[in-house]
């Protein structure tokens, strides 16, 4: 791979938004077929099922306000260059629904994430989705995996009560942006799954 162009800060770069807006989360083998990035753009991340294709898989996890972020940190090492993707988020209260959430995470084989951010885009005012656990090189085997879970109710009654969340994966590239369509399989019950385009 080459340097094929430079790249131009403008203003409205300089004035942009951190942090998530929404978490979707698909375990491994319900993901399709990817088409080809464009530009560091994958247009579609379908997913499936392999008994019923028409079942969506994505489940969208809610979080604390100012608390779900996801890092990107790359490493190069005796000529090959490894990306270490990590997704974190904060789910208030300790539950019995929050711990059958977290047990799920904890004993899944692998996990995809779409993240939707802040930022938005200078021209369209549209915000960023990225995939992380898929990238060209390793495909689907650059999965993200449960890393921790640190639970706390606090001693005080204003500390906090709830769960920090951290996923991790190892990529041969950075995160793809993502352009396709997010659909609720049913718009009054966000607990319900979401179909991924």
């Amino acid at each position: 791979m080459a340097i094929t162009s430079g790249h131009q800060v403008i203003c409205c770069d300089r004035n942009r938004r951190g942090g998530l807006k929404a978490i979707y989360l698909v375990e491994q083998g319900n993901i399709g077929t990817v088409s080809a990035p464009s530009s560091g753009v994958i247009a579609n991340f379908p997913t499936v099922n392999s008994a019923d294709e028409s079942t969506p898989l994505a489940y969208k996890f809610d979080f604390d306000r100012g608390t779900a972020g996801f890092s990107a940190n790359a490493s190069r090492e005796n000529g090959s260059t490894l990306i270490t993707v990590e997704l974190e988020f904060y789910i208030p209260k300790v539950t019995a629904e929050v711990n059958l959430r977290l047990n799920e995470l904890a004993t899944s084989c692998g996990i995809f994430a779409v993240v939707e951010t802040y930022a938005d885009d200078c021209t369209a005012p549209t915000t960023y989705k990225f995939i992380l656990g898929y990238d060209v090189i390793f495909g689907k085997t650059a999965y993200l995996e449960f890393a921790s879970g640190e639970q706390t109710t606090g001693v005080g009654l204003q500390d906090a009560n709830g769960t920090l969340i951290k996923l991790t994966g190892e990529q041969g590239e950075y995160p793809l942006e993502y352009s396709g369509t997010i659909t609720a399989s049913d718009a009054t019950d966000p607990t319900d799954p979401y179909t991924l385009t």
